[in-house]
C-alpha cells in the first residue's frame, strides 16, 4: 500500500487538504519497499498518481536524478524533489544566490543508513511539508531541530526501526506525523508532541506488544491522537496477530485488578497468551519471595500460571476447594514448608493440572497410589518435581515410590535426583531412590534372605497338597473310565 502526503502549493489550506485526501484516498498494489515500483491491484484507486504524479516516490529509480543522486525544483517556492541523495543542493543554492526557500520536500530513497536531520534540514527552515519514502535508513542518528513552519511529516516505506520519544518535540507546528509502514518495533512512551498536534498514524510496523504501550488507553488525550489505533496489528512472537488496542486492554484491566486486591499485593501479574480466535487472556501471577504464609485466596480470572516460590507456604488446600484456582493448570512451590498433599487426593485440580513444582519442601511420606491414579487419568500432566524433600523410604513406602517414580520418568523429570533416607536410626544416609534395592530399604541382610519365612514354608506346603488332589483326581478318573471302577470313598457313601 501507500499514499499520496505532500501538496501541490504554498496555500496553508489547500496542503492540509491535499494532505487529508492522500490520507484517505490510499491506492493499494504491491510495492517494492526500497524502489517504489507497483503492481496495482483491481482495488486501487488507480486516479491519484495520475492527479499528482510529481509528489509520489513510485517508480522514483526511473527518474533522470535518480542516478547522481540529485534534487530538483518545480516552483521557485514550492516543491523540491531529491531521488537517491542530496548531492547538489549547494548548486541549486548558488543559482539563487540565497538559502532556498522551499515549503515541501519530497526525498525518495535515501541512501545512507541514518538520517541526520539538522545537517539535511538546516537549508530549509521554511519547509512546511517532508515526505520520506523508499529509503533505506534505520534511524535519526539526531532530533529534529527547532523548526516553526514545518506542519506535516511522512515517513513510510522505510527501514527506520527506532524513534525517540524527543525525535519530533522540536517541531513546533507540527500537526500531521505519519509512520506507517516503517519497521518501528516499540516507543519508550507517548511522542513528545507540540499543543497543536492532531493527527498520528502508526499502523503497519511490526509492534512489538510485550512493550508498554498502555499509555494509548492510560493516557487518553495522547491515545486519541493516533488516528489509526485500533488498526495496529502486534508482530511479536507473543501477540502475533493481535489487536494493540485489545492486547492494552487486557493488560490494563489485569494491573488495575492485582493492584486493587489486598491478597496480590506486591505481586507481579501478567498477560502471557491470548487464546486465538476467542481472544481470552492467560494470566500468570508472581507471589514468590514475598513471605507468604498462605496461598492467595483471590486469583484473577483466566490465571493460568501461579509463581509463589521461596514462602512459607504449609497449607495447600485452595487448590482443593477455591474456585479462583479453577484454571490453574501450572503451580511453582518450590522451597516452602509443604509436608502433606494428601488433601489433593481425587481432586479436579490434581486431575487436570499440566505443572507441579514440590521441590525444596518437607514431604516425607505420599500417597502413591492417588497420585499414580491422578498421572494415569490426566491428559495434561506434563511435568511433576519432587526433589529436594527429605523423604523417608520405608520397606512398603519405598518400594511405591521407586515404581512410580520408574513409571512417570517422562512426566517425574528430576526423578533420578529423588533421594530419601532408608537406614532405621540414620537419618542421614540419604541414596536416589531408583538405585536402592528391596534389600535395601527393608533391611534384609544376606543371611536373612537366605533364610526361608515362615510364610514360605506354608506356601509350599499349600502348593504340594493342591499337586496331591490334582494327582488324585487325575488317578481316580483313569480308573473309572477304563475300569468303571469309583473311587472307595463314592462307595462308603450313603
Amino acid at each position: 500500500m501507500s499514499y499520496q502526503s505532500t501538496f501541490i502549493n504554498e496555500n496553508s489550506f489547500a496542503f492540509t487538504l491535499l494532505l487529508l485526501v492522500a490520507i484517505f484516498g490510499r491506492f493499494c498494489g504491491v510495492v517494492d519497499a526500497y524502489t517504489g515500483n507497483v503492481t496495482p491491484t483491481k482495488t486501487a484507486v488507480a486516479n491519484i498518481p495520475a492527479l499528482i504524479p510529481s509528489l509520489s516516490c513510485v517508480n522514483w529509480t526511473t527518474a533522470p536524478e535518480a542516478a547522481d543522486g540529485n534534487c530538483t525544483r518545480l516552483t521557485r517556492n514550492g516543491l523540491i524533489r531529491c531521488y537517491g541523495g542530496m548531492n547538489n543542493v549547494g548548486i541549486l543554492n548558488s543559482r539563487l544566490g540565497k538559502v532556498v526557500q522551499a515549503q515541501q520536500m519530497l526525498l525518495c530513497g535515501w541512501p545512507r543508513e541514518s538520517f541526520n536531520p539538522l545537517r539535511e534540514l538546516q537549508k530549509f527552515s521554511q519547509l512546511r511539508s517532508l515526505t520520506i519514502e523508499y529509503s533505506g535508513f534505520t534511524e535519526f542518528n539526531i532530533d529534529f531541530p527547532d523548526m516553526y513552519h514545518l506542519q506535516a511529516i511522512n515517513i513510510s516505506w522505510t527501514n527506520l526501526s527506532y524513534i525517540s520519544t524527543r525525535t519530533f518535540k522540536r517541531i513546533h507546528a507540527l500537526e500531521i506525523l505519519d509512520l506507517r509502514w516503517n519497521q518501528l518495533i516499540q516507543l519508550d512512551g507517548p511522542l513528545m508532541l507540540p499543543h497543536s498536534f492532531q493527527q498520528l498514524y502508526l499502523a503497519g510496523n511490526p509492534w512489538n506488544c510485550t512493550r508498554n504501550f498502555k499509555w494509548l488507553l492510560l493516557q487518553p488525550e495522547k491515545g486519541r491522537l493516533v488516528v489509526d489505533r485500533e488498526e495496529i496489528i502486534c508482530a511479536d512472537r507473543k501477540y502475533k496477530e493481535r489487536q494493540m488496542l485489545l492486547v492494552m486492554h487486557y493488560k490494563v484491566v489485569l494491573r488495575r485488578e492485582c493492584q486493587s486486591h489486598p491478597d496480590l499485593l506486591n505481586c507481579t501479574c501478567l498477560m502471557h497468551h491470548i487464546i486465538p480466535k476467542s481472544y481470552i487472556p492467560l494470566y500468570t501471577v508472581n507471589c514468590s519471595h514475598l513471605q507468604f504464609h498462605n496461598l492467595p485466596a483471590y486469583l484473577p480470572e483466566n490465571t493460568t500460571t501461579l509463581y509463589i516460590n521461596n514462602n512459607l507456604i504449609s497449607d495447600i488446600n485452595p487448590l482443593r476447594d477455591n474456585p479462583h484456582y479453577h484454571h490453574v493448570v501450572d503451580v511453582q512451590l518450590e522451597n516452602n514448608l509443604i509436608s502433606n498433599i494428601d488433601v489433593l487426593e481425587d481432586t479436579y485440580w490434581l486431575q487436570n493440572f499440566r505443572l507441579f513444582n514440590l521441590q525444596g519442601n518437607q514431604l516425607r511420606k505420599l500417597q502413591v497410589y492417588a497420585m499414580d491414579n491422578a498421572l494415569n487419568d490426566n491428559e495434561n500432566a506434563n511435568l511433576l518435581l519432587v526433589s529436594k524433600n527429605p523423604w523417608h523410604c520405608t520397606c512398603k513406602f519405598g518400594m511405591r515410590l521407586r515404581e512410580l517414580l520408574t513409571k512417570y520418568k517422562d512426566i517425574v523429570r528430576d526423578a533420578w535426583n529423588v533421594t530419601c533416607t532408608y537406614m532405621q536410626g540414620d537419618e542421614l544416609r540419604l541414596a536416589k531412590v531408583l538405585t536402592l534395592t528391596r534389600h535395601d530399604m527393608c533391611n534384609i541382610s544376606a543371611e536373612d534372605d537366605t533364610r526361608i519365612h515362615p510364610i514360605d514354608w506354608l506356601n509350599c506346603v499349600l502348593a504340594s497338597l493342591i499337586i496331591l488332589i490334582l494327582g488324585k483326581l487325575a488317578y481316580d478318573y483313569y480308573f473309572y473310565r477304563y475300569h468303571g471302577r469309583v473311587p472307595w470313598i463314592v462307595m462308603k457313601m450313603p
